[in-house]
């Protein structure tokens, strides 16, 4: 397939567009806007939600469409208006409570676009491995004085939870339980755990996306880094991994880019969009 055929981009944020200081660099945002600037398509589909998404899309206002909270939500920023929703049903998420209550998990439900969160935590990010997220997170988190009974009072749907764990026991003990449950499991970063409704993945997202531009997947290319990546890739003409990506995520590319902190998506861009 010629580059030229390629009209839509599809990029995952944490560990793929943003390098390791949380930053677009100036060639990946000069490349993101001569794309859009032509017409084609460049799309952020990441597993945070749009609240935590506003700096970024503040800067690429021709951008129109985002899938994100890991393809639970397909969304149309011109418009601001959903395109598709897969959210967890209540009865699920209280499942998921269960399978949490007990440990020492710092644990977020996004609802409405946006992240609920104890609000006790916020100073404990770094014990989760959060540090670098402390401006995120005092930014776009609404914060409560417990999410749990919060949500037993008022329970909503949600697009997705995060779980973010301070050692690997933690994590075995509560992914033996969840992994009982009806749900789609993934990771984006070292230690965590996002949990969606089963039929909510990034290519599921971006397959619903596409469908709604009258797009083939064929022309679609896919970059990313991490397991909530995979389903992504496998449903695009171009899969492709930044060299930080791990094993699982390299084993589908067709394409392996330089890493993060070395502009590996702005040259993937470059090479197949322009």
């Amino acid at each position: 397939m010629n580059k030229q055929e390629y009209m839509l981009i599809a990029l995952d944020m944490d560990g793929t567009l943003l390098n390791s200081r949380q930053e677009i660099t100036p060639r990946a945002r000069r490349a993101i806007e001569e794309i859009l600037r032509q017409g084609k398509q460049v799309v952020f589909s990441t597993g945070r939600c749009i609240g935590e998404m506003e700096a970024y899309l503040d800067a690429f206002p021709s951008m129109q469409y985002l899938v994100c909270e890991s393809g639970a939500c397909v969304y149309d920023l011109r418009k601001k208006e959903h395109i598709a929703r897969i959210p967890l049903p209540p009865g699920q998420v209280l499942e998921v409570m269960e399978c949490v209550e007990g440990e020492d998990i710092l644990t977020s439900f996004f609802m409405g676009n946006r992240p609920f969160m104890d609000s006790g935590y916020m100073q404990r990010l770094g014990e989760f491995g959060l540090g670098e997220f402390d401006r995120v997170f005092r930014q776009s988190v609404v914060r409560v004085d417990s999410l749990f009974s919060f949500y037993r009072e008022k329970p909503l749907e949600v697009e997705k939870i995060n779980l973010f764990f301070r050692d690997d026991g933690s994590r075995r003990r509560t992914l033996e339980k969840i992994s009982r449950l009806p749900l789609s499991l993934a990771s984006s970063l070292a230690g965590n755990l996002e949990i969606n409704a089963r039929e909510a993945n990034k290519g599921e997202g971006l397959k619903l996306l596409c469908r709604h531009l009258k797009l083939p997947m064929e022309s679609v290319i896919a970059v990313g880094d991490n397991s909530n990546d995979v389903e992504m890739l496998r449903a695009t003409g171009l899969p492709v991994a930044v060299g930080n990506a791990v094993p699982a995520v390299k084993a589908l590319a067709k394409e392996i880019t330089d890493d993060c902190d070395h502009d590996g998506a702005a040259i993937i861009m470059e090479k197949y969009m322009l």
